[in-house]
């Protein structure tokens, strides 16, 4: 989506982690930044327990890596 809003296609609502570079190279300009309020953070909510399953526990370390790098984490 930025990328499209970058080649001039329109605009795009993305968390702004991932327009970080965008934004900072000049690609693409915020708007509306009066009415976007501010974001604490992304939540993933599941079951508690001891047995959680592998694909859980691999899915929120996948999730925690990818916020990281994108600056979100």
């Amino acid at each position: 989506m930025v990328e499209a809003a970058a080649a001039g296609l329109g605009i795009a609502l993305v968390f702004e982690g991932y327009a970080a570079t965008a934004l900072a190279d000049g690609r693409v300009t915020r708007i509306l930044a009066d009415w976007c309020p501010a974001m604490p953070g992304l939540h993933l909510y599941y079951p508690s327990g001891r047995h959680l399953p592998l694909a859980m526990r691999l899915w929120i370390d996948h999730l925690r890596a990818a916020l990281e790098t994108c600056g979100d984490g």
